[in-house]
């Protein structure tokens, strides 16, 4: 009897841990959302993100930080390290760039990218170090 009581008990402890699991899962795991399917992007050039951000640090902040962002620029250095691509564009500036950390599903797209290309990238804003880092980027069509 104590044994059929102490199997109840722990089939009810597997089930509930189970079931915790699945809601975690569920509702709390989101993933990355796709920055191209962002509704309300902000475009802008690498050279008037970089210099707003250089310039006006806080205000910039208010207006880019964790946004989605869409900018152009001219490819200044595309670096592959431990299998993620970075798209550095130039911001004509000497102090500076955009440094954009790409998604690893667009690595074929990128290996093809030469410097002084024409490009469009659209990902999240993580503000300026020395330059400004958007992470989680896609190469828009």
């Amino acid at each position: 009897m104590k044994k059929k009581i102490a199997l109840f008990l722990l089939l009810i402890i597997v089930i509930a841990i189970a079931a915790l699991i699945v809601v975690k899962f569920a509702f709390f795991t989101e993933g990355h959302k796709d920055p191209l399917k962002s509704e309300d992007k902000i475009n802008i050039t690498a050279k008037k993100l970089f210099s707003f951000y250089n310039q006006y640090e806080d205000s910039a902040n208010t207006m880019y930080l964790d946004s989605v962002i869409s900018v152009s620029g001219s490819v200044q250095n595309v670096e592959l390290n431990q299998g993620r691509y970075t798209v550095t564009l130039s911001s004509e500036d000497s102090s500076g760039a955009v440094i954009c950390e790409m998604d690893i599903k667009d690595n074929e797209k990128i290996k093809s990218l030469k410097n002084g290309s024409l490009i469009n990238l659209v990902g999240y804003c993580n503000g300026i170090l020395i330059d400004v880092q958007l992470d989680r980027c896609k190469l828009a069509e």
